[in-house]
Parts: structure tokens; C-alpha cells; sequence
């Protein structure tokens, strides 16, 4: 017995010391802080067919589904065996699994005959409490390892724990901490692999490294242009190693999890199309236009233009910008992964045909880029006090746009102004007169909206705040009124003229009224843990690290 007491007083003072942790204290903060800012529903599309594949895996152990009705060939494609197969990769169905896993334990569905109204909303809503976890515990997770990659690389805790704030509240990863798509989770796992081979540069320790192949190969499976980060990480630990057990690990622990990962994503290939080298995007559109954007037009939508452009939608990141020229100096074998790693992964994207990402807020492609422009920040709030004090205001400046455009992207449901948009877009686009097997077909649309101001996706989001904080008279304003009055219906997404942006206040409660009686103590308790947590990182500001 005083063994066993022993034991778990261990186990307690482990746990005492784990809640003590500053990366504890931020994981709890943003997992509290995105889950209680969650979607009350999610986007009909990718995030559908990635979710039944899910759930399909969960329930019956196979990724094949069985459909009455075929689906678009674009998003599914029927085998051999007479089941359908999404396009998308595995990595956001498997990430997804435990979830429906335990939803389907504790909670069976209702019997289809005679079932009342209340219980099938009921089901439903607990279904989608548990999937918007998700998102939530991912991106909670991506904040952990900015703070940790601060702290690798040589920042103070104090810095550390700022660059995961500006991270995770200041950039697109709050709007994606409420996505079902596998934008989310490949921007992890990327950032969990370039880490942990920053990590073994850094330590020698080799575990690192098979942590790295993991990670990326996690990243394969999700999404297969993640493979082009591949070089990257294989010469940044050659050159920055230069010795013969760097090619001896390399070898031995991070080829092997990358391997076994790729096998994967060649079985999923074979399973489906009955060839280990098509990967899901040979047919429609995909297949018809690939990677045929001029690197130009891609570049320039994806960095300058009025509705796609990745520092209008992430402002603070040109604080990495200003920082770049000291963080090479000071870190420069990082500084070069952190430079490869960002211009491969955007410059294959600007050269797909569909490099604007939509239907989505802003330039979700280059979400993965995201925390390679924000670690070196961490030099300019390393010597914040030092600073003149018109740059300290411009950064401060910065900080709070980013902020204000991230609000918008989570304070109105994303597809919203993107319904009433497209309304506007088909009556002066005429795609009929184009052939719907050329690049104009596809272009066309996409060049009108994501370059006119009119059609950006933060003037929309403005719009609709606007009127959801002031007046009911959404149409009387709208972002492209000198074009005159196009009579639009209303959104499916709005409920009079309120978005759908939260569970707790609007979704669920229109669901089903009812859930009110353990909606809003479950947002309370949300909300009471984000101010603890707060108080705790608030505390940590003060006690750790340099001042500045």
C-alpha cells in the first residue's frame, strides 16, 4: 500500500510540475481561448467528404464509402471493389478519428424510425462539439511549438511566450483554429518536423530526428506538396552537421517514419485509383490545369493583391520581414531553413491553377509559412525597450490591425460574405461564353474577385460586422454598391441579419433550444479558463525572462 501511495504521489508531483510549465499554461490558454471561439457549423465541401471519411474509419474500420448518389468526380472517385474514395488525403480523416471514436461510444445515434426532431439535433450538436475540438487542440498545439522554437532558439520565456501570443491571436491561425479543412493540421505537423530537426542540429540526440520524419510524413499524408519541404530539412542537418553521423541518422531514424508514412499514402493511392502515383488531383479541374499559373500572377496574388494577399491578412509578419536581415546574421543556418521552407512552399502554390485556396479566408496555402516569418520577431521584442520609440508605436501598430483582421475572420462566418459575393461575381462573369476546359474558365472568377478591393474578403467581413453591431440594413451599404443594386438573396449563413460565427450564442441554440442548458455553461467555463490561463501566462511575463 505504501508503495502504491508513493507511486501515485509521484504521479501527482509530475502533474503538479507539468501544469507549472509556461508551454503547459499556453496550450490550455489557446485550446480554452479557440474553442470558445469555434464555428457553429462548418463549410459544405472538403470539410464534409474529410469528415465522413472519418467517421466511416471510426465506425466500420475502412476509408471506403458506400453512396447511393455519386458524388462530383472532383471530390470522389469509385474503385474496383464498388466503394468511393475522396480525393483528400488521410492525415485530417485520421486526426479526426478519435473523435467521432469516442462520439460513437458514449453517444449512439437515435433509431431512424420515429425519431423526434429534439433527439437528432441533439446528436448532432454533441457530434459537432466534440469535432471542434479538433481544430482547436491543433492549433493549440502549433502555439506550444512556436513558444518551444522560441526557446531553441536562444529567446528568453518571456519572449517565447509573446511570439506564441502574436502567433496564435495576431495571424490566420486563429480564423483556421476553427476549420475542418487540413490546412490546420498540415501547418502543424510541418512545424512539429522543422523543429525537431532545428532540435537535433541543436542536440545532437537522434530521437529528434526520427520526431522529424514522423512529422513530415504525417504532413505527406495530409497533404502531398508537403513533400517539397523535404530537401529543405535533408540539407539544412547535412550542412550545418558536416560529419558522417548526420548521413548515419539521417539514414537510420528519419528515413524509416518518412518511409513508412509514404507506404501509406501509396497504399490510400493504389486503394483508390489502382496506381501508387496518382494522388487524388487527375481529374476535373485539377487534372485539366495542375501548376499552370505564371509564377508571377501567382506571386503577386498571393503577396499583393487586395484579396488574397498574405501580409493584408497576417500584418504583423512584416515584423519578420524588418527582423530578417539581424536574424541571419545572429542565426543563420535557421534563418536559410526558415527562407527555404517559406519560398518553396509559396512558390509552388502560386503556380497552381487554384492558388487563391477558395472558398477560405485569405491565402490558406501559405498558412504553413506563418510561423517562419513570425519567429524572428523575437529579435525585434528581445530589445523592445531599446527600440526608437516610432518603431515601438509602428509594431505596436502592427500588432493591432492583425489582430482587428483576425477578428474579422472569426467574428462573421467566413462563407457569409462569400455567398452574397458570388451572387454578384455570376451576373457580371459570364463564364458560358468560355470554354470550361480552359484556364480563362477557371481564371476568370478568380482573378475578378481576389484582385478588386470591392470583392476582398476583409472589406466583406467589415461590412457584415458593421451592420450586425449597428443597424439590420446589411444591403444599403454594400462593398460594390457603384455597381448598382443586384437584388441579392439572402445568405443561408445569416439568421435575420445575424452570421453563424459561434456555437454558443447563435448555432446551436437555433438548432435546438433546449441546448441552451448546458450551451452556455459549457462557454462559461470555456471563458473563466481563458481568463486563468491568462492571469497564469500574465504572471509568467512578469517573473521570467529578460525585460524589454
Amino acid at each position: 500500500m505504501e508503495q502504491i501511495n508513493s507511486k501515485q504521489l509521484g504521479i501527482l508531483r509530475y502533474a503538479v510540475t507539468i501544469a507549472r510549465r509556461p508551454s503547459f499554461c499556453v496550450f490550455v490558454f489557446f485550446l480554452a481561448f479557440y474553442y470558445f471561439t469555434n464555428a457553429g457549423g462548418y463549410k459544405v465541401g472538403d470539410e464534409t467528404f474529410i469528415s465522413i471519411v472519418a467517421k466511416q474509419i471510426a465506425r466500420h474500420g475502412q476509408i471506403g464509402l458506400k453512396l447511393t448518389k455519386p458524388p462530383h468526380e472532383e471530390a470522389c472517385v469509385k474503385a474496383s471493389n464498388g466503394l468511393y474514395y475522396s480525393k483528400w488525403g488521410l492525415g485530417q480523416s485520421l486526426v479526426e478519428v478519435p473523435s467521432h471514436f469516442v462520439h460513437h461510444l458514449i453517444w449512439k445515434p437515435p433509431p431512424i424510425k420515429n425519431r423526434p426532431i429534439d433527439c437528432v439535433n441533439a446528436h448532432l450538436i454533441s457530434e459537432l462539439m466534440l469535432i471542434f475540438l479538433v481544430p482547436s487542440t491543433v492549433s493549440a498545439l502549433g502555439c506550444v511549438l512556436v513558444f518551444l522554437f522560441g526557446i531553441r532558439l536562444g529567446f528568453s520565456k518571456r519572449v517565447a511566450i509573446v511570439l506564441s501570443l502574436v502567433y496564435g491571436v495576431g495571424t490566420m491561425v486563429w480564423p483556421y483554429s476553427k476549420s475542418l479543412m487540413s490546412d490546420t493540421t498540415l501547418n502543424v505537423a510541418i512545424l512539429g518536423s522543422v523543429y525537431a530537426a532545428v532540435s537535433y542540429v541543436s542536440t545532437r540526440h537522434s530521437r529528434w530526428l526520427a520526431i522529424s520524419g514522423m512529422c513530415l510524413g504525417f504532413a505527406l499524408v495530409t497533404k502531398v506538396t508537403s513533400v517539397v519541404i523535404l530537401p529543405c530539412l535533408v540539407i539544412y542537418v547535412l550542412l550545418t552537421i558536416r560529419s558522417s553521423r548526420a548521413t548515419r541518422d539521417l539514414l537510420i531514424c528519419f528515413v524509416p517514419p518518412f518511409l513508412a508514412f509514404f507506404g501509406l499514402q501509396f497504399w490510400h493511392n493504389a486503394i483508390r485509383y489502382g496506381s501508387i502515383w496518382q494522388f487524388g488531383y487527375n481529374a476535373g479541374r485539377d487534372g485539366m490545369f495542375g501548376f499552370c499559373t505564371p509564377l508571377y500572377v501567382g506571386l503577386w496574388g498571393l503577396l499583393a493583391s487586395p484579396g488574397k494577399s498574405f501580409f493584408l491578412y497576417a500584418p504583423v509578419t512584416l515584423l519578420g520581414i524588418v527582423s530578417a536581415k539581424e536574424f541571419f546574421h545572429k542565426k543563420r543556418p535557421q534563418a536559410l531553413l526558415f527562407l527555404c521552407v517559406t519560398l518553396t512552399f509559396t512558390i509552388v502554390h502560386a503556380c497552381w491553377w487554384a492558388w487563391a485556396g477558395d472558398w477560405a479566408w485569405g491565402p490558406r496555402f501559405l498558412l504553413v509559412i506563418t510561423p517562419y516569418l513570425i519567429l524572428p520577431t523575437g529579435l525585434f521584442f528581445e530589445k523592445w525597450t531599446s527600440r526608437p520609440r516610432l518603431n515601438r508605436m509602428l509594431a505596436s501598430m502592427l500588432i493591432v490591425c492583425s489582430v482587428f483582421v483576425q477578428i474579422l475572420g472569426v467574428a462573421v462566418h467566413p462563407i457569409s460574405f462569400i455567398e452574397a459575393r458570388e451572387q454578384v461575381v455570376a451576373r457580371i462573369v459570364d463564364k458560358e461564353q468560355q470554354d470550361p476546359r480552359s484556364y480563362a474558365w477557371a481564371y476568370s472568377e478568380n482573378a475578378f474577385v481576389n484582385f478588386s478591393p470591392v470583392f476582398s474578403h476583409i472589406t466583406g467581413n467589415w461590412w457584415l460586422l458593421k451592420h450586425m453591431i449597428f443597424s439590420y440594413d446589411i444591403w444599403s451599404d454594400v462593398p460594390w454598391k457603384v455597381m448598382g443594386d443586384f437584388k441579392l438573396a439572402q445568405p443561408k449563413w445569416m439568421y435575420g441579419n445575424r452570421t453563424v460565427p459561434f456555437w454558443w450564442p447563435v448555432a446551436f441554440p437555433v438548432i435546438s433550444p433546449p441546448s441552451g442548458t448546458w450551451v452556455y455553461p459549457l462557454a462559461a467555463a470555456n471563458l473563466l479558463m481563458v481568463f486563468w490561463c491568462g492571469l497564469r501566462l500574465k504572471r509568467f511575463l512578469h517573473d521570467h525572462g529578460k525585460q524589454f
